[in-house]
């Protein structure tokens, strides 16, 4: 049947399906927004600080499922950097995580929240004097277990990676400069297990004794509600695998000033406290 002044009817069909074609394949070619991310920090107190990346402003759905097929749900909201964080106080065991908006959604992220670790204590011996800031730890640990080293409140990256003997002893040398310092040791893969402070004074070439030292370069804080340790470690140091930081900065600080609170091997604060957060 012919169309409108005598032209065929298929023949405007066809260009309507052109045109089509065309808007499609416009729309098709926008840029599109990039699909959220997502990772996941295990608090010592069992806390999972969630956090990832996606379009500043806009609603993620964060999805965590766990072994047993339970599913909780959370929503949170990107801030205008395009950040996005959220919580769960999840039990022990493997839970699978992802992050959602809309039918856009994150590659699965496995992670599992350990049983409290049960590790002998971690102690360190009082040293001899050393010569020119030379100083000798040592100390006792689990046998055969990695142990970070934190230095007036933050970690040293030793190499090679400090490890205790089959005895459970250790000992490690370092070169200090004068002035006051405190030392602790954690369990590398428990962080949560840490020393009590080991407070020093070294005096160019002379000796190391014991003393009440200078604070930590840092800052102290009040804890909020809603604050958990991970959670601070993501706001003042950008990483919320950082925690164990701002526990040994604070031990350090309560050891010589009753004003701040110690931070106990479970990882806990409470709203009132009074901790201490070490210089990025």
């Amino acid at each position: 049947m012919p169309g409108p002044k005598g032209r065929p009817a298929g023949l405007d069909a066809f260009k309507a399906l052109v045109v089509l074609a065309w808007i499609a394949l416009l729309i098709g070619s926008r840029p599109q927004p990039p699909g959220p991310t997502v990772d996941a920090a295990v608090d010592p107190s069992g806390i999972v600080t969630l956090s990832g990346t996606a379009p500043p402003g806009r609603p993620v759905l964060v999805t965590v499922t766990a072994a047993g097929g339970a599913v909780l749900e959370r929503e949170a909201r990107a801030d205008d950097a395009g950040r996005w964080l959220a919580a769960l106080p999840l039990a022990p065991g493997p839970y699978a995580v992802r992050a959602a908006i809309g039918p856009k959604a994150s590659v699965p992220l496995h992670f599992v929240v350990p049983e409290p670790a049960r590790l002998a204590p971690l102690v360190i011996d009082s040293p001899p004097s050393p010569a020119a800031g030379s100083l000798t730890l040592s100390g006792r640990a689990e046998p055969g277990r990695g142990l970070r080293v934190f230095l007036d409140g933050r970690p040293l990256d030793l190499r090679p990676p400090l490890v205790s003997g089959d005895d459970g002893r250790w000992s490690l040398r370092l070169e200090v400069g004068a002035g006051g310092h405190t030392v602790q040791v954690a369990y590398a893969d428990a962080p949560q297990r840490i020393s009590d402070p080991l407070l020093l004074e070294v005096r160019g070439a002379a000796t190391a004794t014991p003393f009440r030292p200078a604070a930590p370069r840092g800052r102290a804080y009040v804890v909020q509600e809603g604050d958990w340790l991970s959670k601070l470690a993501e706001t003042f140091l950008g990483d919320p695998g950082r925690y164990p930081e701002i526990r040994a900065a604070t031990n350090a600080k309560a050891a010589v000033d009753d004003a701040f609170t110690p931070i106990a091997d479970e990882g806990r604060i409470r709203p009132g406290d009074r901790i201490w957060i070490p210089a990025p």
